[in-house]
């Protein structure tokens, strides 16, 4: 019988398996079986699988119809034969000793659970190279590196919830029978899954070091659809199900529940394509209402910003999606007519330009990154590979570019110096923008 088993959901992800599959057929830790869920691919995935199950014994591969995510996971763990159950989505990978690290951290410490921090992860097509950023799971550090009991010291849950970047005890998860929510779709099944194992948990540790590569899509790509609205709602109503079936539920946990729900509708909000805006504003005033009168809400973990988007929502929801609308609105007629949007400047300023316009340009427009000089090296943005500006002086006539440092200062007097040099038409700066 292996000691871990690795389980990966997969569904067309024929770009990025091999890298995923090949992660974790290198583990040092060698004692493994790799539960491979074909969940309906319509791709070239199933073939790839069944290739490396050839090669490698410890490859399962169980091709099965669409079933959605959460139906997908339940099955897997049921398959599962190892002492100890990890996932590995399968469009990221891991490093070769992630495995032996947290098998050897759960088995001294003998916690229901182990995790460790991660690394977010761009590719970049153009050059075939990466960027890793590395990621804490809290900025608590006395929360690291020693047994602690989540429901004993809540201050956990608020730690980055993924459910990827770490080992269960399969004991642990069967004797409480925790298991993922089976909704439709591949969309925050997850986070019910989380908050059960959170619950049950009695022993856990978390370990300062990353091991596993998140990949990134698009940072701020719009949502043109409110299904995802509903399937994070589903999940949420499912986890406040769950624990009123409990018996002497801390009340705290009910508040938690509701940070994550109300947290995560703000963030669909500021992505939610226009047309979407008004049904999920109304959506947050009813639920802050209902979730008050019952003694659930608590905005305390909220910052001073959001708490003042979720006081425009409660008062004046139509307002408040109206005025954002009409700001959007404003950004496209500033960016109208052009197909080139170059950023001039990749620090603060050029990111948050990037965020602000990517997910309202409209279909076709490209957006490149630039500086004045990269001194000889490499640099990204958000995955996108930055330029010097003179390499995009042949879109002078046919793009825009957004200047994007601190207003009147000399980094905008020298880069605006050097645009007028280039010969570019058409330049604003990001305090147009912003």
């Amino acid at each position: 019988m292996p000691r871990i088993s690795i389980l990966v959901p997969i569904y067309n992800v024929e770009k990025y398996l091999k890298k995923c599959l090949d992660s974790m057929i290198q583990q040092t830790f060698t004692d493994i079986e790799i539960i491979c869920m074909d969940d309906g691919s319509t791709d070239g995935s199933g073939k790839i699988l069944d290739q490396y199950a050839d090669k490698d014994s410890r490859i399962r591969v169980i091709h099965k119809e669409n079933s959605g995510y959460g139906n997908t996971m339940n099955q897997a763990i049921a398959l599962a034969k190892g002492e100890y159950i990890g996932i590995v989505e399968s469009d990221d990978y891991i490093a070769y000793n992630m495995y032996d690290q947290l098998y050897q951290v759960a088995e001294k410490y003998k916690v229901d659970f182990v995790k460790s921090d991660y690394f977010r992860m761009w590719s970049h097509e153009e050059d075939g190279t990466e960027e890793l950023e590395y990621r804490s799971l809290t900025q608590q550090q006395d929360l690291y590196n020693r047994v602690l009991n989540p429901n004993e010291e809540l201050e956990t849950y608020y730690m980055e919830k993924f459910t990827w970047n770490a080992l269960y005890r399969k004991r642990f998860l069967l004797e409480n029978k925790i298991a993922y929510n089976e909704t439709a779709g591949a969309s925050y099944q997850d986070n019910g899954f989380w908050f059960q194992t959170f619950y049950f948990a009695r022993r856990v540790l978390f370990i300062k070091e990353a091991f596993y590569r998140y990949k990134q899509d698009n940072p701020n790509s719009s949502v043109n659809s409110n299904k995802k609205v509903y399937a994070m709602k589903e999940e949420y109503d499912f986890i406040r199900s769950f624990l009123l079936k409990q018996k002497s539920v801390n009340k705290k946990l009910f508040h938690i529940c509701f940070h994550y729900r109300l947290d995560g509708y703000l963030y669909t909000l500021s992505m939610l394509a226009d047309s979407y805006k008004q049904e999920l504003a109304a959506i947050i005033k009813q639920e802050c209402e209902f979730y008050e009168q019952l003694g659930e809400a608590n905005f305390d973990k909220f910052p001073d910003y959001k708490i003042e988007i979720i006081q425009q929502l409660r008062k004046q929801p139509e307002a408040y999606v109206g005025c954002q609308i009409q700001e959007n609105t404003r950004i496209r007629e500033i960016l109208k007519g052009h197909q080139h949007v170059i950023i001039y400047g990749a620090g603060n300023y050029g990111k948050n330009v990037y965020l602000k316009i990517n997910r309202i340009l409209e279909p076709g427009v490209t957006i490149e990154f630039a500086v004045t000089d990269l001194k000889g090296k490499k640099s990204y943005c958000y995955s996108n590979i930055v330029k010097e500006i003179s390499e995009l002086a042949e879109q002078k006539n046919n793009g825009v570019v957004i200047v994007s440092v601190k207003k009147d200062t000399q980094a905008q007097k020298e880069m605006e110096a050097m645009l007028e040099k280039l010969q570019f038409s058409t330049v604003i700066n990001c305090s147009e923008i912003l």
